[in-house]
């Protein structure tokens, strides 16, 4: 093989190497662009500005039955309003000017509150052995199961209140992000505010009011607006949030949601009950019926009431009525007046 030959092969083989080299690493970057658009939840709820971001995208306005992929951070602006179902075990209520990322691994869900107001509802009996729905704020962490706990970041510090349930709260390691040091157990209508920088956690939560379990359930009740109709599957997402909250209530039997609603009008209200229940009620106006409906007509054969009463035709007589022929004769008997043997005295 000549020279001129090699030299020819030289540049094929570094071709070769570089389209090798760019298929391993588009087939590596398969999984991660998989793992990252993994559909974890779905909006419930949306009122307000609302924006969600995903992995590899810029905000896009977040809309009734969007899904909500893992990573995602959804962000809601001033009067704006979410309620998002994941994994058909948590409901997560986000109110105005609020920042979280929906994060996961094997085992446990992570509610990142970056900042603002957001309400956490965890249904125990659908955790599977193990299971555990986090809260994280900048310098506190909440592992949550069957509870409901708000959660609020205002200038660096983090308010952690139980409404129902029991959660144990840690402080985060700025570094790690992990819990770390002694948790606080937290119990029904107790508050624990863990303020920025190191050192450990108040020992004992503080007490809240019933005024201000009612404040909170307020805060978080879902506003009523028009909606679109949706598709069957997100009809099955919003029964699964509407039963969820069911069973957060006690209440056992399922609702039936029926979005084919008059004018796209799907009403959903949350409330959170002052004695630390999350009461939900969901008000759906369902379309109207015709209900008028052109019943079959029964032809009924007038039947004749009139008819011909046998006649007879010769009265039945009495022919004679007997007579007496003879008429009878009185013996005429003469009867003494007295006795033959009577005396008579002179």
């Amino acid at each position: 093989m000549s020279n001129t030959s090699i030299r020819r092969g030289v540049p094929m083989k570094t071709t070769m190497t570089r389209v090798l080299g760019m298929l391993l690493a588009f087939t590596i970057a398969i999984p991660a662009v998989a793992s990252a658009q993994e559909r974890v939840g779905i909006a419930t709820t949306v009122e307000g500005p609302v924006t969600i971001t995903h992995a590899t995208t810029s905000p896009v306005p977040l809309k009734f039955k969007d899904d909500v992929l893992l990573n995602d951070r959804v962000t809601t602006g001033d009067k704006g309003f979410a309620r998002m179902l994941l994994g058909g075990k948590a409901i997560v209520t986000a109110r105005e000017r609020s920042v979280i990322t929906i994060t996961e691994v094997p085992g446990v869900s992570t509610i990142d509150l970056v900042s603002g107001r957001i309400s956490v509802a965890v249904v125990k009996s659908r955790m599977r052995p193990g299971e555990v729905v986090e809260i994280k704020t900048p310098n506190a962490v909440s592992g949550i199961r069957g509870t409901i706990v708000v959660a609020e970041v205002v200038g660096g510090v983090s308010i952690i209140t139980v409404l129902r349930g029991l959660v144990d709260v840690y402080r985060r390691d700025p570094v790690t992000g992990n819990a770390v040091g002694r948790a606080t157990p937290v119990g029904v209508r107790e508050s624990i505010t863990v303020k920025a920088g190191p050192g450990p956690l108040p020992a004992r939560p503080q007490s809240i009011s019933v005024d201000n379990a009612r404040r909170l359930s307020n805060d978080f009740t879902a506003p009523v607006r028009p909606l679109s109709p949706v598709s069957p599957i997100v009809t099955d997402e919003v029964t699964r949030a509407t039963n969820l909250l069911g069973t957060l209530i006690g209440t056992t039997s399922a609702v039936n949601v029926d979005t084919s609603v008059t004018g796209g009008t799907l009403a959903t209200t949350g409330t959170l009950s002052t004695t630390s229940t999350l009461s939900t009620t969901t008000t759906l106006t369902t379309s109207t019926l015709s209900t008028t409906s052109t019943l079959p007509t029964l032809t009924t054969n007038t039947l004749s009431t009139t008819s011909t009463l046998p006649t007879l035709t010769t009265a039945p007589t009495i022919s004679t009525l007997p007579t007496i022929s003879t008429t009878p004769t009185i013996s005429t008997t003469t009867v003494p007046i007295l006795p033959s043997n009577t005396l008579i005295k002179r």
